[in-house]
């Protein structure tokens, strides 16, 4: 894997500032009408627009950045990404609602202190299984999107078998991608911090990076036999 392409592959584009600046002010977008939960929307087509550029790199396309074009195309997809997201996030979601529960008990000023206390101890358990499954559950989550992408089914990303064989077969690279994933992460988030110039910015780099990741990925585990999707 050619891991510094990743970060800077999309300004090869002689079309990288429109391409760019379409997915930024749709991020920024999406940030700012978040609270209104039209933001939610809006990020459909970025997931959509990741999902093209994914296919684009595994397929050796030499200018892997898809036009901005068929928005309903780009939602649909982003949508189904969605989907894959939500389900394997699910079970994090469950032990939050039980947390959540829990903290809303205890606040009761009328419920005995040793029921307080044994439900803090219980709250604190809960927590630590909820980043236990979150940390797994997002950690195959970039198999399946890969799955997504090369079957264009829903079922295909719950796999779970084909899915758990995919990641032992590439575990090195997969673990770069996941760590890299990560680190794209922290750098939106700080342009974020810087508030516009940095979001549009960061935001959708980071988008396009962790496209390119699991499309390289894609690409080496589809070219060995025994790496197979």
């Amino acid at each position: 894997m050619d891991i510094g392409s990743a970060f800077t592959y999309m300004f090869d584009d002689q079309d990288w500032i429109k391409k760019i600046a379409i997915g930024g002010g749709i991020t920024l977008a999406a940030i700012i009408l978040l609270p209104i939960l039209v933001g939610l929307a809006l990020f459909l087509p970025l997931s959509g627009y990741m999902l093209e550029t994914l296919k684009n790199v595994r397929d050796g396309r030499p200018i892997p950045l898809p036009e901005w074009t068929n928005f309903g195309d780009l939602f649909s997809k982003g949508l189904m990404v969605f989907v894959i997201g939500l389900v394997y996030n699910l079970p994090s979601l469950l032990f939050s609602c039980v947390s959540a529960g829990i903290s809303i008990a205890t606040a009761n000023p009328d419920i005995d202190p040793d029921i307080v206390a044994t439900l803090g101890i219980v709250s604190a358990c809960v927590g630590c299984v909820q980043i236990i499954v979150s940390l797994a559950g997002n950690a195959l989550l970039p198999a399946a999107i890969i799955r997504y992408a090369e079957y264009g089914t829903l079922g295909s990303a719950f796999q779970f078998g084909e899915i758990f064989n995919f990641i032992k077969n590439n575990i090195g690279d997969y673990i770069i991608v996941i760590l890299l994933g990560w680190v794209t992460g922290l750098v939106a988030a700080f342009g974020l911090i810087l508030c516009v110039v940095g979001v549009l910015f960061t935001g959708f780099w980071s988008v396009l990076v962790t496209a390119n990741l699991y499309g390289q990925l894609a690409r080496k585990a589809s070219s060995s036999p025994q790496m197979a999707l």
